[in-house]
Order: C-alpha cells, then structure tokens, then sequence
C-alpha cells in the first residue's frame, strides 16, 4: 500500500511545488482533483505538452500521480446529461493514461435522492461503456463508495453486478471498513481515500486497512481526501506522511 495526497489538501500550489513537496515529504504520489479550479491547472483540456511536461517532472521527482479526481458523474436520469459525463470520464481516460494514473474517480451522483434499480443499471451502463474504452489506455474507471447516493457497500454491489466490463473498479471513500464490506467489495477495491480522522495522531485506522489490504495483495494506493478550502500546514502534511507510512510498514 502506497501513500498519497489529493490536491484538495494544497489548493493553491502551481504543480512543480505539489510534486516536489511529495517528494520531500515523504509521499509516494499526489492524486490529481480536475475541474476544482486548483492552482496545478490540469485538466481533460490540457495540451499534450503540457501533460507531458507535468509526467516529465514527475518522472524526474519519482512521484506518481496514482489517480485522476473527477466531478463526473453517471447517476444523471437524462440520457443527454448522462451521455455528457461518459463523454467527460473518456477524456479523463485519456488524461490518466498520459499521467500514467491507473485509476480515475467517478461518482454515481445525478442529483436524486437515492440509488434506484433504475439508477443502477443505467449507472452500470455507463461504467461498462466507460470500462471497455479505458481497457486500451490502460486505465481503470472507479465508483466511489460512501458519497451520495452510494452510501453503503451494499449499493456499490447493485451497481457492481450490472456492470459487464471486467474493467471496473471500487473507490473506499474511508479509513475503516469493516468486515462485511471487505468481504463483498475486496476483489474491486482499486483505491482509497481518507480524510481528517487520520490527521489525529492517535488514529491507527490504517495500520488495520493496510493489513486488510495486505492479505489480498494490494499494492494501490490510499489518498489524503481533506477538503479545507485552503493549503493545510506543510509540517502537518510532513508529519503526516511520516506517520502514516510508519503504520503501513508496520503491517
């Protein structure tokens, strides 16, 4: 299990700095959120060379962008609104893959109140549309889980059973899972994100989700997820890394 941060947690840093700040302090990847107005500026519409210079740095820092944060969303019941967001989550494929991410977030979302059978399939549809396209570039398409309408890891299995690509995936949107959760969702987890619980230096929750994880051979990533509206302090993001990764070599 590697360790990385969101650039929700640094809002305001130009992307030499979240790179190399990664770097320093000790994280193994930064996770890109698009479509936030983050100062790093890459999105679906960057050109070419820019997405080229950013993999160049990255390179060069041995930092890796593990995931590409989107807005998309599937749960949408107009198919024109739905046929919009498919068409966004393919250009962040594309982005990925430059990036060399392996996984891109997606929400069910969609603005209604709660995941219907309905819902689901159409959702399902979409990852599977989604999926099949992002097979060629390498790339990996994830529902995120405990957010919205997917408030449990029973919906992400009514949403998991429809979908007919092999290549889907599922975003635990927390620290903790407990057993039962584990169980049904394992062998799709392809990611994590975590949140202010963990910044608590008496937190342990991922010492137990990295021994989870561990077992079923696991080697993606868990994603610092805190959403302040500002930059958070630089030694709490140091000290952070440090402990976090002292947790996860423990397991």
């Amino acid at each position: 299990m590697k360790l990385s941060y969101m650039t929700f947690v640094c809002p305001d840093w130009e992307i030499e700095k979240v790179i190399g700040f990664a770097k320093e302090a000790g994280y193994d990847g930064v996770e890109i959120r698009v479509d936030e107005g983050h100062k790093h500026g890459i999105s679906s519409s960057s050109p070419k060379s820019e997405r080229n210079r950013v993999k160049e740095l990255l390179g060069e820092r041995g930092v890796e962008v593990p995931c590409v944060a989107t807005s998309v969303q599937f749960g949408f019941p107009d198919p024109e609104k739905r046929k919009e967001n498919v068409e966004s989550a393919k250009r962040n494929v594309e982005l990925a893959c430059d990036l060399g991410a392996k996984v891109v977030r997606i929400f069910a979302g969609g603005g209604i109140p709660r995941l219907s059978q309905e819902a689901a399939e159409y959702i399902a549809e979409a990852f599977t549309e989604v999926g099949d396209y992002a097979k060629g570039y390498g790339v990996c398409p994830m529902l995120e889980t405990l957010h919205d309408i997917v408030k449990s890891s029973d919906d992400a299995v009514e949403v998991l059973r429809r979908v007919k690509s092999s290549n889907f995936g599922i975003l635990w949107n927390h620290s903790e899972i407990d057993q039962r959760s584990f169980n049904l969702l394992k062998d799709r987890i392809r990611h994590f994100h975590v949140h202010e619980e963990v910044l608590d230096p008496k937190n342990e929750n991922i010492l137990h989700l990295a021994k989870l994880m561990k077992g079923v051979g696991f080697d993606g990533y868990v994603s610092l997820e805190i959403i302040k509206g500002r930059n958070l302090p630089e030694d709490l993001l140091a000290e952070t890394s440090k402990r976090l990764k002292g947790l996860i070599e423990r397991a």
